[in-house]
């Protein structure tokens, strides 16, 4: 009987924490939506959201954009002020200067390190993510975990995961203290030289073999909730690009 009133007892302390945490959590998150946010630049004014992004909408054009990366918060009374600088980020293009989106992707006939045959006739239908890169590319190495993310998330579709680089000798020991899920392809010189100007770079080609969509890297996270920054890189642009191919 004593057994059972205590197992009695602990499932109602159990209930009871369950609920203090998820009121604890609700008012949390109810004191953060509290505050009132700003952005601003080294010497720039306060911003509210909607001013920085037609800012940022304003100065951008079909070959580059503005991209604010935010460097760090502070707080102020009720109000968080995050501190941000504008990148210029030029609209991919491959060595003529031809933007890539909206153009089929030049034909490719390779073999992965582990002497796989990889070819665009053979992968014909199939939704596509390419990403070039090369090792000395500090970038392309930050990349590799949030694009590991991707690779893990979308294992289940039928959507091809490739990186291609231009060098060969150093891909496979660099691999090894570098992990990177997407097939390799190594030594494909020619091929980087004609398409790509900046590292990295991802494209994203639709069941057409038409490249729907391009990027050169993806913005750091700055979580808005907790004011904390975390190691990790901001996916949600490139999961919109991967289900739209598919």
């Amino acid at each position: 009987m004593k057994l059972n009133g205590y197992h009695a007892f602990l499932k109602v302390f159990i209930v009871f924490v369950c609920l203090f945490s998820e009121k604890s959590n609700a008012q949390q998150k109810e004191n953060l939506s509290s505050h009132l946010v700003y952005f601003k630049t080294q010497n720039g004014p306060l911003w509210n959201r909607h001013q920085l992004d037609s800012f940022i909408v304003l100065r951008s054009n079909k070959r580059y954009s503005l991209v604010p990366r935010t460097i760090d918060v502070e707080q102020k009374g009720d109000s968080l002020i995050y501190d941000f600088k504008l990148l210029l980020d030029p609209e991919p293009a491959d060595k003529n200067d031809q933007p890539f989106v909206g153009r089929p992707l030049p034909d490719f006939n390779f073999k992965d390190i582990n002497g796989n045959t990889v070819s665009l006739e053979g992968l014909k239908g199939k939704p596509i993510v390419i990403n070039f890169w090369f090792t000395a590319c500090v970038p392309c190495i930050e990349e590799m975990p949030a694009l590991n993310q991707l690779k893990e998330k979308y294992k289940n579709s039928d959507v091809v995961f490739l990186s291609i680089t231009f060098e060969n000798k150093t891909v496979t020991e660099f691999l090894k203290k570098h992990p990177f899920n997407f097939t390799p392809i190594s030594g494909a010189q020619e091929y980087c030289d004609n398409l790509v100007t900046i590292f990295p770079l991802t494209l994203f080609i639709n069941r057409q073999g038409i490249v729907q969509a391009a990027s050169h890297n993806m913005p750091s996270l700055y979580n808005y909730q907790t004011t904390r920054r975390i190691d990790q890189l901001d996916t949600t642009g490139f999961e919109k690009n991967i289900d739209e191919i598919q």
